[in-house]
């Protein structure tokens, strides 16, 4: 049987802004000016190198926690990781396929905080939600797939309020800690004439990359940390990217498992990969969701 989310509503009037209100609307072209000025001054990074990382640039939003790991109490609707979705009525709890137990919040994006990081590129209203089972010994198993994790899509939530766990979630040990998210414009690192035509990141030396997420913060982005939306995906399995294809499909979200709770998803990392014609329309319940083990 699949188990329906209660909903707690917080009574009062409306004490926080909307996400539309919290957040503005980042000018890219000014951004990456900004970003790639800061680089210069680096005392380390050559005229050429800046050229180098120029090319390589790929505009992303940045998901990161704040730099204590903890942002206080998460604001109603807040994008964040784990604890308790914030949900419409109505809502129902995503169950795993073949035992109905209640599966846990990975995390919840407000899409109106995301969308302004990348003005035209995702729906800029809505709810994304990623549930997951929590176990570490299944995740290292691939068992994390499309019959135990759910991609809960809202566009237009009415009233929002934290849903009510349902018990055996609690017997699972299933809610993962709670952390606000920091959503912001960034840049990934993509290799411009990759070997085989296949999205590849681009790395650099350790203090070429420090000075890139350096100068991301300081131009008012979000280095990716936790994780990030847009962009291509890197996966590095064999067998995982088989099933990407970048042509017809674009990074959604990707989350970095460890950052999240590495009791329950080891180094794996979660892909949400969505059709380029979806994402468009704005349908991004058709996602599809990997998750890659680590080693």
């Amino acid at each position: 049987m699949v188990s329906v989310g209660r909903v707690r509503y917080r009574s009062g009037g409306r004490a926080r802004p909307t996400a539309e209100e919290r957040t503005p609307v980042v000018d890219e072209q000014r951004f990456r000016f900004d970003v790639l000025e800061r680089l210069r001054a680096e005392p380390r990074t050559s005229v050429e190198l800046v050229e180098e990382i120029a090319a390589a640039l790929q505009p992303v939003v940045g998901l990161a926690y704040h730099d204590n790991g903890d942002g206080g109490p998460v604001p109603l609707g807040a994008s964040k990781t784990g604890g308790l979705p914030h949900v419409a009525a109505g809502f129902v709890w995503p169950t795993e396929e073949d035992t109905d137990e209640p599966l846990a919040l990975v995390c919840q994006i407000n899409l109106a905080e995301a969308a302004a990081a990348a003005p035209g590129r995702l729906p800029a209203t809505g709810m994304l939600y990623l549930f997951s089972i929590a176990d570490g010994d299944r995740a290292y198993g691939y068992e994390i797939d499309d019959e135990t994790t759910a991609l809960v899509h809202d566009p237009a939530p009415g009233p929002l309020a934290v849903a009510e766990a349902p018990a055996e979630l609690a017997a699972l040990d299933a809610i993962l800690p709670e952390c606000a998210l920091r959503v912001g414009p960034s840049f990934g690192c993509q290799d411009p004439q990759p070997a085989d035509g296949r999205p590849e990141a681009q790395r650099f030396d350790y203090d070429v990359e420090q000075a890139i997420e350096r100068a991301i913060e300081a131009a008012g982005g979000v280095a990716e940390g936790v994780g990030r939306m847009l962009g291509d995906a890197n996966l590095f399995r064999a067998e995982m990217a088989e099933c990407y294809d970048p042509a017809r499909q674009v990074l959604l979200v990707s989350l970095d498992g460890y950052s999240l709770a590495r009791e329950a998803f080891g180094e794996g990392q979660f892909h949400v990969l969505v059709d380029r014609d979806a994402l468009a329309a704005g349908d991004l319940a058709k996602a599809e969701i990997l998750f890659e083990p680590g080693t």
